[in-house]
């Protein structure tokens, strides 16, 4: 079944029945308002009966009526935009998989049911540039809603009988085929005319969130307080990782539809949520942080051999194109292909199982609930420029004590092994310091960028470290023939590689080695 996507970004306002239209000719911007279209929608909302996407500013409905007939799923994007997906009408009981795909993380095995049917009468007026393109759509809605949070796809029941609502909004939307060089300033000078004329910017996000009122639930990872230098401690930790957690949602969906470098971001995200959990331990009580920790690295882990073997194939690929044509013996791509095909399928597979699975979805769970009630112990009340300065810098001492032990090392693979500690020990400071960042500002930054580059530099390093010991092992099977003697040219290849990378790391790492934040 075929999906399309785009980026919406409009503005709402609320607005009495009788007040007249406004004259939207002369706004700035504007060349001329196209005809008028007049139609009859019918959308049917879904979600959990906890209202588990309206949580997290999804909507999902059925609409029937007007040009864009069909399922829609906004998922947020970025203050003021969400991305709106379409796929056809199909069944009116039946959510299709790739919408659902997307919101798996959200609704969590939990069924989807609908709760509220709105009926709008639309107006609609086209606004054109001076080119003639069309660059945003004046919206006057009159909306009929019938509400039920009952337990079933039917709306109301003999128990809760349906409830009823009426009101009247405007909204302007710009153009999804391409905005206007000064959409901003559009959308700005439209708001400022809607407002002369009566209107009110509508205090809520959606026809849904209007609908529900008071039934409408707090939106996750909102409603904390501003991080301050003499405020709690856990505040901006619990701030970045809200955001943080929001990510892994969005990312969720993006692994399931196959989407590059999806793997990799989750990963990601869920090793950086893991990092400053592990950080700032101290700012909780009880287990729930290392439990949270513990199934974190799990996940990580899973995600990780799918992600470690896209990142070795395309090393070893790339390392064989280096070489000249006349030493590589055998047919290595296809050898590495195959060998590479046969673990990434494995991978891949145990990450849709990992994701599918009651264990995943009680880890979401458990980080929701984390964040929405911390057992704060008495160190995270405590200012939060102090304690945070303690917390990244005993980090940024780490990181020194694990740079002396690489350098110490004997050469070979225990040293291969200590720079791999460094380069940890750099992300998680550079985790550390970008959670302090609202407190601590550019010095925590700078810490942050510096730590950035060492892991990358490193990661260079462990990137070749995980080449050699591939190639070794191909060219000491059975049967390897020729290629032996090119898998041993690509070993020597990437030592030289490792050693630049140690080299990088000698010259530029010093300065996280020496940056620390001030109380």
């Amino acid at each position: 079944m075929a999906t399309s996507s785009n980026v919406e970004e409009e503005r709402k306002f609320d607005v009495d029945p009788s007040t007249p239209l406004p004259t939207l000719e002369k706004i700035d911007g504007v060349a001329r308002v196209g005809e008028p279209a007049t139609h009859s929608l019918e959308a049917v909302y879904f979600d959990t009966s906890n209202l588990a996407l309206a949580a997290r500013g999804i909507t999902l409905r059925r609409r029937t009526g007007g040009p864009d007939a069909g399922w829609h799923l906004k998922l947020p994007h970025s203050p003021g935009r969400r991305t709106e997906i379409h796929a056809p009408l199909g069944q009116a009981d039946t959510v299709p998989v790739e919408l659902m795909d997307r919101v798996l993380a959200y609704t969590r095995g939990h069924a989807v049911i609908a709760v509220a049917t709105l009926n709008t009468e639309r107006t609609s007026y086209p606004l054109y540039q001076d080119d003639g393109g069309r660059v945003a759509e004046f919206v006057d809605d009159h909306v009929r809603a019938l509400v039920s949070l009952g337990d079933s796809l039917s709306l109301g029941t003999a128990e809760q009988p349906p409830t009823e609502q009426q009101w009247r909004e405007w909204e302007v939307e710009l153009n999804g085929s391409g905005h206007a060089d000064h959409a901003d300033d559009i959308l700005d000078a439209v708001a400022a005319r809607l407002t002369e004329a009566g209107a009110s910017p509508s205090e809520r996000t959606s026809k849904l969130a209007t609908a529900l009122g008071d039934s409408w639930p707090r939106a996750k990872g909102t409603g904390r307080e501003v991080p301050s230098r003499k405020g709690p401690a856990v505040v901006p930790v619990l701030n970045y990782l809200d955001a943080q957690v929001a990510k892994l949602l969005l990312q969720d969906a993006h692994v399931r539809m196959n989407r590059d470098d999806s793997v990799h971001e989750m990963r990601s995200l869920t090793r950086r949520i893991r990092s400053v959990l592990h950080s700032y331990r101290k700012l909780f009580k009880g287990s729930p942080v290392q439990e949270l920790e513990l199934e974190l690295k799990s996940l990580a882990k899973t995600l990780g051999r799918y992600r470690d073997v896209e990142v070795l194939h395309e090393r070893l690929r790339k390392d064989v194109d280096e070489l000249p044509m006349k030493l590589v013996l055998g047919p290595l791509h296809a050898e590495l292909d195959e060998r590479m095909k046969v673990r990434a399928d494995t991978a891949m597979a145990a990450i849709r199982t990992r994701l599918n699975s009651p264990r995943y979805f009680r880890l979401l769970d458990g980080l929701e609930a984390f964040l929405d009630s911390p057992a704060i112990a008495p160190k995270g009340t405590g200012p939060a420029r102090k304690t945070t300065v303690k917390l990244v810098n005993k980090t940024a001492k780490r990181l020194t004590k694990r740079h002396d032990a690489a350098v110490g090392a004997a050469v070979g693979p225990s040293r291969d092994a200590a720079f791999h500690n460094v380069r940890k020990t750099a992300k998680k400071l550079r985790f550390a310091a970008a959670t302090a960042e609202s407190v601590h500002g550019k010095r925590a930054a700078k810490l942050a960028d510096a730590a950035h580059d060492v892991q990358t530099i490193l990661g260079e390093h462990q990137d070749s470290a995980m080449a050699r010991a591939e190639l070794l092992k191909l060219g000491s099977v059975s049967g390897a023939g020729n290629s032996a003697f090119t898998y041993g040219l690509l070993h020597a290849a990437e030592r030289a590689k490792a050693d630049a990378a140690q080299q990088q790391y000698l010259r530029s790492g010093k300065k996280a080695r020496k940056l620390r934040l001030k109380k």
